[in-house]
């Protein structure tokens, strides 16, 4: 089975071509990032939309004054965290079980620190740089799923996965499954400690037996849950990888049973 074969290849083109800035966002503008790490301003829970920068300046201090030193609000690992959130955690990262690493290709040196231009020239080039998870993940959700948008190196979504039909018009899929890498100097615990939602800063773990420095973010809104395993690449330095998945709380298949399908297949493409 193709990564995309909905038959809907031109369509979907060329509404791909459009949707990008806005994609996802009336279905789940409820989902905020406080992202200052990467620069994002709003992130939607089910998207492969790139993030949008930023426009709030920098705060300005008299110099006849003294500022003072900033206080982080934000929580560490388990701190202020609800018990029930991270035992959820703890149950998903117990799901990987195998030490993980993963090398980015040489050739993405070429489009990197800014990562590969999107849309691209056809959806076969978008799809080329893509790890090949559309049978692995029919198979492990009991429905077919294809690639939906994106390509890599570019993040935090990069590459995207969904049930089909494939729908670009208000989408409202039980799965969301990405993969995501970065290099601009991102860290696994700056990127957890960079996310949020309306009701407060996104639950993580560290998953050192994982993986040096790996993180297992946890954050719930509306109806869904997103869990992002964020690593360090292998070979290069400020490589950051991003492996998603966003579950409907309605979805047949929890995402502690989506994630290790994730990681294998990711491994599998770039282990």
């Amino acid at each position: 089975m193709s990564e995309q074969d909905d038959g809907s290849v031109p369509e979907a083109r060329r509404r791909r071509r459009w949707l990008l800035p806005v994609l996802g966002l009336a279905a789940v503008g409820a989902v905020l990032v406080v992202a200052l790490v990467l620069g994002v301003a709003v992130r939607p829970a089910s998207v492969a939309a790139e993030p949008r920068p930023t426009s709030s300046a920098p705060s300005t201090t008299s110099s006849s004054a003294p500022s003072a030193p900033p206080t982080s609000t934000t929580p560490s690992p388990t701190a202020d965290a609800d018990p029930a959130a991270l035992a959820e955690i703890d149950a998903v990262a117990a799901t990987l079980t195998t030490p993980l690493a993963l090398t980015s290709p040489t050739s993405w040196d070429q489009w990197l620190p800014e990562g590969k231009p999107y849309p691209g020239s056809s959806l076969e080039e978008e799809i080329a740089t893509c790890p090949q998870l559309a049978t692995r993940l029919t198979a492990a959700l009991g429905q077919k799923m294809s690639y939906w948008t994106g390509t890599l190196p570019r993040g935090p979504y990069g590459c995207t996965w969904v049930p089909v039909p494939l729908v670009y018009d208000s989408p409202d899929y039980d799965y969301v499954i990405a993969v995501g890498f970065v290099s601009d100097g991102t860290t696994p615990e700056s990127l957890a400690r960079s996310n949020a939602t309306a009701g407060g800063p996104c639950p993580w773990r560290e998953l050192p037996d994982l993986a040096p420095g790996a993180v297992l973010v946890r954050c719930a809104s509306g109806d869904s849950t997103e869990y992002t395993l964020a690593l360090t690449d292998t070979r290069l330095p400020g490589g950051l990888w991003t492996l998603v998945v966003d579950v409907k709380d309605r979805a047949a298949v929890p995402a502690s049973r989506v994630l290790p399908v994730l990681v294998e297949g990711a491994v599998a493409a770039f282990g």
